[in-house]
Formats: structure tokens, sequence, C-alpha cells
């Protein structure tokens, strides 16, 4: 901390003009995070970095779910920077806020991994997959100091839309976005059960695959129909999606404007002239195994972000046997490879319908869920978008 404070340090020092404004961040703060841990990881490792290096540092504390999509998606005037103090879940919602707004304003969104679950963070940030306070803190201290530096690089997005109904008359719900992951299976179900078995310390999560592998009320079986469309590396057909997510901010022009010179438009590959016939060839498959993930390459520790901008829909195995699903659980959750699951195939998509065989009519029915970004949601008709290239955020 001394280290990563004396750098920080170095920014603070920095004189600036009387007519200039120190850089202001928001710090959206998700107090529950990780069992409640999280504010006093952010003020003994974060807020430090960011007060040193001169920031006016502004912080919200997120009460309920959604208070942060809200917030961000009301404000006013947007800061400098969107800091996420919280897991998956805090981030999710930061990024949903921000492309949902009506004016198409956006600013760089920083991650602070001081959640349960990190897993973007922890891709960016963590150097070491050891399990220790040491590396915890570091990748806290990486991730705050990312801020000060200012590295920032594009990250793709998923937007997730519920297909609408036609019994339906409702007014069509928003979006949601993600930067993470979309899971749906037995291994999410019984993993949310976890902190029913507090008392079990630090293997709360074996206990919780122990008691719940053999009573057969999880989504064993995720019976689908999978519409989806093949990565395109641009296009006049899959970049209209994005252009529709990015609405032009018309400038103010002063009375003078007439007379000078227009300015030039950025050089550039313009989509719109390049034609790709299979862009929209749609393919389907039915499936039916015990778990599905759909991700961007975001989180993919070794995925080449540079390549044909894709999703990764990973069809998982059928379950042989109560046992072999408890053993292959075990092994992710030793190595901490959530996202990696047993597959049966792995398909690389642009744009992917998920239409269950099967959703909770009544309420004596089972609840369905979906994990995105660590939070669950309702199984529905969902329409997963990638918009590539479409946040920015800050990297080490």
């Amino acid at each position: 901390m001394r280290h990563y404070c004396t750098e920080a340090s170095r920014y603070g020092d920095v004189q600036i003009g009387v007519n200039q404004r120190l850089q202001k961040v928001l710090v959206l703060l998700n107090p529950a995070a990780n069992r409640k841990s999280s504010e006093e990881d952010f003020h003994e490792y974060c807020e430090p970095i960011l007060h040193l290096a001169g920031f006016e540092v502004e912080i919200i504390k997120t009460d309920s779910e959604g208070h942060a999509r809200r917030y961000v998606e009301e404000l006013a005037v947007l800061p400098d920077a969107i800091i996420v103090a919280g897991g998956d879940g805090t981030v999710s919602e930061a990024v949903s806020g921000l492309k949902r707004r009506t004016d198409g304003a956006q600013c760089p969104v920083g991650v602070l991994p001081v959640g349960r679950t990190n897993t973007l963070a922890n891709t960016l940030f963590r150097s070491s997959e050891q399990t220790n306070t040491l590396e915890d803190v570091r990748a806290m201290a990486n991730a705050a100091y990312a801020v000060v530096a200012g590295k920032k690089e594009k990250m793709d997005v998923m937007k997730i839309e519920v297909l609408p109904n036609e019994a339906d008359e409702k007014v069509p719900e928003k979006p949601v976005y993600a930067v993470g992951m979309l899971s749906w299976g037995a291994f999410r179900d019984i993993l949310s059960l976890r902190d029913k078995y507090w008392y079990t310390g630090s293997l709360r999560d074996y206990t919780a695959f122990l008691f719940n592998a053999f009573d057969g009320k999880h989504s064993w079986n995720c019976q689908a129909k999978v519409t989806f469309t093949e990565p395109c590396a641009g296009c006049k057909e899959c970049y209209k999606d994005l252009q529709q997510e990015q609405p032009k901010k018309e400038q103010p022009r002063r009375w003078w404007s007439v007379f000078l010179p227009k300015a030039k438009p950025a050089q550039g590959v313009d989509y719109s002239k390049v034609i790709n016939d299979r862009c929209s060839v749609e393919h389907e498959v039915q499936i039916e195994p015990s778990e599905l993930i759909l991700q961007t390459m975001n989180i993919e520790p070794d995925g080449d972000r540079n390549d044909k901008p894709k999703l990764s829909l990973k069809v998982g195995t059928s379950v042989d046997s109560s046992f072999s699903f408890l053993g292959d659980s075990w092994s992710r959750l030793w190595n901490r490879k959530y996202i990696d699951c047993i597959t049966e195939k792995e398909i690389d998509v642009r744009k992917v319908e998920i239409l269950p065989a099967k959703l909770k009519l009544e309420d004596s029915e089972p609840d369905l869920f979906y994990s995105i970004d660590n939070e669950a949601y309702d199984v529905r008709p969902v329409r997963v978008t990638l918009l590539p290239n479409s946040v920015e955020m800050f990297t080490f």
C-alpha cells in the first residue's frame, strides 16, 4: 500500500491552473457486497489511492437492487469516471444505467474487486490465481491505481432483451446489459444457496453441493430452442445494432459557424457499405444440457479480443449421476473455474435467442433463474446481442 500510495501521490502533487478543476469520480459502493465487508475493503485499500491522486471523490452507497442502475440512468451530468465498488452484479447495473441513458452520454468505468464475485475485475487486475489476502489486496490496489493512471480499453457488452409475448400487452421491459456472462442450470442454482450454510465457514460452497446435488429440485435439464447468427468482423447488418445503442448528440452551433469550414469526419471503415450475406443467416439447435453459459471475451483469460467480435455459447453435457456432478462441481470450486463447464459443444455467436421449453407459469411450480453477471433473473425467452467495444473501462 505504501508503494501504491507513493505512486498515486505523484499525480496528486501536479499543480493545476486556477481555471482548471479537479477530475471528479463517482464511486458506486455496494455496502452489502462480499457479506458486508466491501465498504471496509474500499476505505482501506482503494479510497486512499484515489484521494492521494487528487480526484474529487463522491461516494454513493447503494441501498437496494437496481439502485446503481437507476442512479446512473437518471444522473443529470455524468462525472469524469464512474467507479464501481462491488461485485459483478453492481458492475452490470452501472453499465445498464449508462447504456439506457436517453441523452447518449457515456463515461469510462472503473471496477474495484471488493465483491464476492469479481469475474471481470479478477481478469483485468489479478496477476495470480492464488486465493490469499495479499493477492486480494494487490488486485484492489491495482484496480484503484488503474483509474489514476488513466489507461482505458473498450470492452464488449451483451444486450439482453426479454422477447415480447403476443398475449402480454404490457410496456416492453428495458434491456439489461452485462459485461461477463449469462448462465443457466443446476450449478448456478445450487451455488446460489451457499449462504444458507454459513455455519460451515469457508466450506459453505462445498456444503451447498453436498446437500443439494441429490434432491433433483434444480435445473438439471435446460431444454430450449436456441437460434443464433455467426460472428461477423463488421458489416451493414451487425453494426446497425451498435448504431442504435449510441445515439448521436447534436453539438450546439454558434452564429459564426456558418462561415467556418465543416470538420471532416474521422476516417474509418464505412460498415454501411460492407455486405456479409452470412451475417443474418440464422441457425437453430435444440439443446437439453444441465448447464448453459453465454459469455463475452472480456472474462476469457486467454481469449484474443482483437479477433472477430463474438460471444461464446457453451452447451454443457447431461448429468450422468449425482455423484459425478458433485465431483465435477467441487473441482470447479477448488480451481475457481465458475465459467468453465464440461461442454458438449461450444459455439461462437453474435446474436442468440434462447426459448426455454419450460417456464414458471404458476406459483406452485419451482423457481427458474438465469444468472446475469451473478444476479438472478427469471427464466424467460430472451434475445442476446453482442455490442462490440461498447463501453470504455480502466485497465492495468
